[in-house]
Parts: structure tokens; C-alpha cells; sequence
């Protein structure tokens, strides 16, 4: 038997996850492929109160909560190769790649401005660009700078053309002369898939790249993040001037779209920006539009029709025709910022490791649930599944299926192993309860003794 869990996902789902998991007493493992963790919503763990999102107001894990946790093990950069065994004794090996800068990096930013090779940063969804050697968002877990050795000019075996960093790096952190992976092997009780999700690609017949203020919902959602490129305020990117109105261009009707496109539009208003109007480019059902109408902020513009064309105009505005089912017309309007909805698409490599896991697949591409009454599990017994690895949902569902997830994993767990702190704040707890109720009741019978002495003196 063993007292861990592996959560593969370091967002805001497997942090979830992992939070509940150590809560609990056990030991949460987290593998991460990226150089952080917090995915997509890195920025917005670091702020206190953060909000995940402006409709339901879910709050997020903290970053600097994780990273006072000791019981909660995050492996970056990794990922797993294999799972072998059954529920409650599972064997897994992980590979980690090199990271080339240790925890001794105090983040003092000598580095960064030497470095001379520049690639947009993925972590604020191209909006900025970053170096070679980089912190991927301001504040982030881990605590030190990463190398992306591809764009690195010391790519292997190709080492020490350039030294610029290793110069000017006063605690001696930066490090090329190490193993270009390292192999883990971790015995856990129970596995949890919280992979997440990547977007759509191929918006160029949309408009997408024929002007800079014609964004996606991926990047606006960066946009109103903060910390973030323009500070969480929905600035234009050709120039960094706020818009007066703003097109939402939205061509799937699914509920991840409606949400995302909700959210945002609501933080928009809070912003004053002037107009705000939607696109629906379909004929939605009676039911969609109720939806539609039911999740959208009133005094919006809301029109169904065609996408003809967007076109970049002289007066740095964006033109968008569009034949409008309404009145079958073709009518041309402008505006400042255009945002094209995207819709999400399984998590790169998820294929990969459901296989590892023996986890059947969806005919969408995600994790299938198992069909039977055990909440979040997947076919494989053992492992289960929390967040977008199973479809892209709300941040609320995604919040409530990870601390259903994490309850399923702990039960295949041996309470004797778990952390005795934990274990004392249950034993107290169940004291509490069995005092208070023992309580009531002694309060109960005095109530029906007096009631009774009140009712004989009658």
C-alpha cells in the first residue's frame, strides 16, 4: 500500500486535485509537461482572491498555498511513461527533462536581457515574446527561470556557443553540463487524468491574422487576466489604445463557448467599453437562443447571420460583413476589436497516455467515463478522470469534478498511511460532531422533560 496519488496536469484542475488529496493526509504527486504549473490560468493563481471567474466567482488554487504544502510533489517538464499494476498499488515511471537552471536562481533577471534569441511567449498567448531563458509569468511555481533549450543556441550537442547567461548569472544557477533527462518512479494508490485542453487552429478563413485587433477568445481571456500583458484591461494590441466597441464572432454554440464568451463579455462591460455586439454565425435552435439570451448581459447588439469577410481598414478599424438572417441584407460594420470564439480540442499527447493508462476514449477525442455509479471514473479501475481530460467544461464543473475525483482516488487509499495531522484534524472533527449531536440530544430530552412536567400541571 502506498500514500500518494498521481494527478498528470499541473491546472487548475490536478491542482485542485492535489490540494484536496494533501488536505486529506496524502501524498499528491503532480506531473506537469510544461515548465510551470497552473496552466492555462497561471497568472490568475497569484493573486490573492484571484477569481476564476466573473459569473460564478469560483476562487482558484494559490500558488504560494501549493508551494507551502509538504506533501505535495510537482514534477515539471515531465511526463509519464508507464503505469503498471492495480488500484491501491500502481507502479509509474516519469521522465523529466532538464530544466539547466537550479532552485539556487533568485529570479534577479540578469539573464533574460543578454539572451538574443526572442519567440513569442505561449504563456500570455503570443501577446508578448520572451527569451530563450525565461519566466514564463511573472510569478510562478517553480520559483526560477526555465531554458527552452530547442530555441536555445546551446541546443545539444551544440553547447556553449553562447554563454551570455552563464556570464552574468551571479548565483551561479545556470547549468548546460547536465543530464538532458532524469527517470522518476513513484508507487501511488490511485491515478487522476487532469490534462486540460488546447484550442482550435486554422482561424485564417475568419479573419484571424489580417489585423492585429482581430483576436481569439484565448488571447482576450489573457487580455483580462491579471497580472498580464496589458495589466487585465481588454487594450488593442496594434497599439495599446483601449477599444470603443468590440465584435464577438462566435460559430459553435456548445456550452465551454457560451461560458467563455460570457465571461469575458461581462468583464467587458465592467471595463465601459461602448458597444459590445455578437455574431452567431448559424441558425441556433430555439433552445440555444433561450440559452443565448438566458447567459448574455442585456443591452447587447445580437445578430445571426453568414461571415462574409473581416478586412482591415485604413483608419486602423476592422470591417466585418455578414449576411444577416433576419433581414437577408449583407450590412458592413466596423469596429475596434474583433474576438473570434475557438473552441477547445483534447489536450496534446491525452491520446498517448490514455493508452499508458489503458483509459478507452470518446468518440470526441476525450477520456471516456466509466458506465457505472463510481463518479469520475474511467474505464481503466484505479484512475480517474477531473477537468477538460473528460471534456471542456465551466470552471465551476471543472472545480467540482476535481474534488470528486480526488475523493474517489483517496478511497483506495489505507488511512493508516496517510498524514497523521491530517488524520488528528478528522478524529477531531468526528469528536466535534459526536459532542454537538450528544448535545442536542441531552438538550432534546430536557426540552420533552419540561414540556412533559408543563403538560402535567395543567
Amino acid at each position: 500500500m502506498t500514500d500518494s496519488v498521481l494527478i498528470v496536469g499541473g491546472g487548475v484542475a490536478g491542482l485542485t486535485v492535489a490540494q484536496e488529496c494533501a488536505k486529506a493526509g496524502a501524498r499528491a504527486i503532480v506531473v506537469e509537461q510544461d515548465a510551470i504549473v497552473g496552466g492555462k490560468l497561471a497568472a490568475a493563481m497569484t493573486q490573492e482572491y484571484s477569481q476564476g471567474d466573473s459569473i460564478d466567482g469560483s476562487v482558484f488554487p494559490q500558488l504560494s498555498d501549493l508551494a507551502d504544502t509538504d506533501n505535495i510533489e510537482i514534477i515539471t517538464l515531465a511526463e509519464v511513461q508507464k503505469v503498471e499494476g492495480r488500484p491501491g498499488n500502481f507502479t509509474v515511471d516519469i521522465r523529466e527533462r532538464a530544466r539547466f537552471v537550479t532552485d539556487a536562481c533568485s529570479l534577479c533577471n540578469h539573464c533574460r536581457p543578454v539572451c538574443p534569441v526572442v519567440r513569442p511567449n505561449e504563456h500570455d498567448a503570443g501577446l508578448s515574446y520572451r527569451k530563450a531563458i525565461y519566466a514564463p509569468v511573472a510569478e510562478s511555481l517553480p520559483q526560477e527561470f526555465v531554458i527552452d533549450i530547442d530555441s536555445c543556441l546551446n541546443t545539444p550537442p551544440n553547447y556553449l556557443p553562447c554563454n551570455r547567461c552563464t556570464e552574468v548569472c551571479d548565483d551561479d544557477a545556470i547549468h548546460f553540463d547536465v543530464a538532458l533527462e532524469h527517470s522518476h518512479q513513484r508507487q501511488v494508490a490511485a491515478v487522476v487524468l487532469a490534462t486540460g485542453f488546447d484550442y482550435q487552429e486554422g482561424l485564417r478563413e475568419r479573419g484571424y491574422g489580417s489585423h492585429p485587433d482581430v483576436v481569439t477568445t484565448a488571447e482576450m481571456e489573457r487580455l483580462l487576466t491579471a497580472p498580464g500583458p496589458t495589466g487585465g484591461f481588454a487594450a488593442k494590441p496594434s497599439n495599446e489604445d483601449y477599444p470603443n466597441s468590440i465584435l464577438f464572432i462566435v460559430d459553435e454554440l456548445s456550452p465551454f463557448t457560451l461560458h467563455t464568451v460570457a465571461s469575458q463579455i461581462q468583464r467587458l462591460v465592467a471595463q465601459d467599453i461602448g458597444r459590445i455586439a455578437v455574431l452567431v454565425t448559424g441558425s441556433p435552435t430555439a433552445h440555444e437562443r433561450d440559452a443565448l439570451q438566458e447567459i448574455l448581459p442585456g443591452g447587447l447588439t445580437l445578430n445571426f447571420g453568414l461571415l462574409q469577410m473581416v478586412e482591415a481598414r485604413a483608419d486602423n478599424r476592422i470591417a466585418v460583413t455578414y449576411a444577416d438572417f433576419s433581414s437577408s441584407r449583407i450590412p458592413e460594420e466596423q469596429f475596434d476589436m474583433v474576438v473570434l470564439s475557438v473552441a477547445a480540442r483534447p489536450g496534446q499527447g491525452l491520446k498517448h497516455l490514455a493508452q499508458i493508462c489503458g483509459c478507452s476514449l470518446a468518440d470526441n477525442g476525450y477520456v471516456a467515463l466509466a458506465a457505472n455509479d463510481q463518479p469520475r471514473a474511467s474505464s481503466s479501475p484505479g484512475v480517474y478522470v477531473a477537468g477538460a481530460a473528460g471534456g471542456p467544461t465551466a470552471i465551476t464543473n471543472t472545480l467540482e469534478e476535481a474534488r470528486t475525483a480526488a475523493a474517489a482516488a483517496l478511497a483506495h487509499l489505507d488511512k493508516r498511511l496517510l498524514h497523521p495531522d491530517a488524520l488528528a484534524r478528522e478524529e477531531a472533527q468526528a469528536v466535534a460532531i459526536e459532542k454537538a449531536v450528544s448535545e442536542e440530544e441531552v438538550r432534546a430530552r430536557f426540552e420533552r422533560a419540561l414540556f412533559a412536567m408543563l403538560e402535567s400541571g395543567k
